[in-house]
Order: C-alpha cells, then structure tokens, then sequence
C-alpha cells in the first residue's frame, strides 16, 4: 500500500494543474472579450494639440491630429472639436488660453464672435435652406441636429413622361434646425423647447447648401416647384461617405428641373409643367 501513495498524489497534483489550466484559459477568454467589445465600440473624430500653444496664437491645421476615440469617452470629456467644425470654429482662430501638446482640442479654446445662432460655423461658400417634408411619414424624434440627410421626392417621370416617380434628388445634407428649432436655448426667455433630444412632428428641416460651384440653393428653389408634395427625407449612417462629387449636390440625372422654375398654373394655385 506505501508504493501507491505517490502515484495518488501525482494524479492529484495533476487534476489541481488541470483545473487551474483551464481557471487560466476562462479568465484569458474573458479578458481577450473585453477587449474586442472595447475596439467594437462607436468611435468619433477628435483633436489631440501637436505642439503647446501659447494664448493668442492663431491655431494653424498643423497644429492639429486627428484621433478616434470612444464616443462614450468623448462624451464625458465635453465638446471636443470635431471634424465638422475644425475648419469652421478652430483654425485660423486664436486660441484663449494657453494648451499643451497632446491635450484635447476643445470648443472652448478659442476666441469667437458668435451670435450664438444656427449660422454660426457656416463657411463663406454655403447657405442655410428650409425644406417643407412630409410630417405624416417624418422620423419623428430619431432625427438630431448635425444628422445627415439624403432628400427624395415625387417628380414628373423622365422615361417615358407619363405621371411621377420617386427620386433621390441630393444626398447628404447637414441637418441644423428640425421644425425650426435649434439645440440652443432661445435667448428671449420664452421657454421654447430645442431640439437637443429630437422633434416628434415636424414638417421643415433646415439644411446646409452650397451657394456657389455649384449653385445648389438656387437649383433646388427651381426643383421644388416640380416636386409633386412635400420631400421626403432618410437619415444616414453616421459612417457612411458618399460616393465622391454626389454629397451635397443634386442627382445629375434631375439638371432639368434644377434650370427653370415650373410656370405658374393660369387657372391659380400650382403649376404646370
């Protein structure tokens, strides 16, 4: 019975390796998970300061990288300059207060003249446009200010000329006012809601247009006295990226319409075609 004794205690030894390999491989598994769902996380475009800067700079594009980062992360930080506001509301404006490299570029680090209106940002080269859309099928709350929209509405068929169709007319319109209200507090005191949290019923968004090169608030003025009801809108993807040449601008299949107005009806109210 004594020779026994050391071949029970290896079988021993080797089930307490077994279990403690296999406590090793879960904790590993578990912690290999939980860095995949950390990388799977939604990630947004912020600013890291490539050198310090020293108050009353004039920030520059070089003195800016770009990073991606955790939106719940960002989130916490507080407004970050993001990439649609870098060219509009960081470079070329001084900055208030001195920062040092690697720090995060923030809204608030730079001197501004602002109103505090929804045009403030908008670049020399773009317009602000309302568009009447179709409140019976509207996204409701879903849509937010700084959203992305495509527009499609109802125009006089081109094949074969006989009654409407459905088009695509523009993509990728920056959203920012919905049923005319803003994120901002109205400053009179009125109380009147924004639109931080969405709109449920709304019939108008106003969007972003360029003004020249081309000319795309004029095209869609004439468009819209074709268009047979109000528009209606789709949200994108915030990772969706338009094919090159086609953001912002109208489908180059509708230029017919975007030349000249509809008549005006003889017989009042409408047009003709």
């Amino acid at each position: 019975m004594g020779e026994e004794a050391p071949t029970v205690q290896n079988w021993r030894l080797l089930i307490v390796a077994c279990v403690l390999g296999l406590a090793v491989m879960i904790v590993y598994n578990l912690h290999i998970s939980r860095i995949k769902a950390g990388m799977d996380q939604e990630k947004v475009t912020a600013f890291r300061y490539d050198r310090d800067i020293d108050a009353g700079e004039t920030l520059k594009n070089d003195d800016l990288v770009r990073v991606q980062i955790p939106k719940n992360f960002a989130d916490q930080v507080g407004r970050l300059l993001g990439e649609e506001d870098k060219d509009s509301l960081g470079v070329g404006r001084k900055v208030k207060r001195d920062v040092s490299k690697d720090e995060f570029a923030m809204m608030g680090h730079f001197t501004t003249v602002m109103t505090g209106g929804p045009a403030d940002g908008l670049r020399k080269d773009m317009v602000q446009i309302t568009i009447a859309v179709d409140s019976k099928n509207s996204v409701g709350k879903v849509l937010r200010i700084g959203n992305h929209v495509n527009i499609l509405g109802m125009l006089p068929a081109r094949k074969n000329r006989d009654g409407y169709e459905i088009y695509r007319i523009i993509e990728w319109l920056r959203v920012v006012a919905i049923g005319g209200q803003t994120n901002r507090q109205d400053p009179s005191g009125s109380g009147r809601g924004t639109a931080q949290l969405g709109v449920r019923n709304f019939n108008t968004i106003t969007v972003e247009v360029k003004r020249k090169d081309p000319d795309v608030s004029i095209q869609w003025n004439n468009l819209q006295t074709h268009l047979q009801g109000s528009a209606i809108i789709e949200i994108c993807p915030s990772r969706y990226l338009p094919k090159k040449g086609t953001d912002g601008v109208i489908a180059a299949e509708l230029k017919e319409y975007t030349t000249k107005a509809a008549t005006v009806s003889a017989h009042g109210g409408g047009y003709d075609e």
